[in-house]
């Protein structure tokens, strides 16, 4: 059931973030080095890394959020 939430959680982070405030983040924050095809690669490679480690942070914190309030009603 866990692994399921997680799933879910994070799919939909993934789909439902916009890569442009991403793509913001990155242009005004990390400097992207080469030239043409070699620097574009290297920007959407940090915009999949950042929007991957966003979302699957995000999806564990909503779930340990969700369990807790679920275990802290029993009580």
């Amino acid at each position: 059931m866990k692994i399921l939430l997680f799933i879910v959680l994070f799919w939909g982070g993934i789909h439902f973030i916009p890569d442009a405030w991403i793509a913001g983040f990155v242009k005004a924050h990390i400097p992207i080095s080469g030239d043409g095809e070699e620097a574009m690669d290297s920007f959407e490679m940090h915009i999949i890394v950042i929007k991957t480690s966003l979302c699957a942070a995000g999806a564990f914190l909503l779930m340990k959020l969700l369990f807790w309030m679920k275990n802290h009603q029993k009580k």
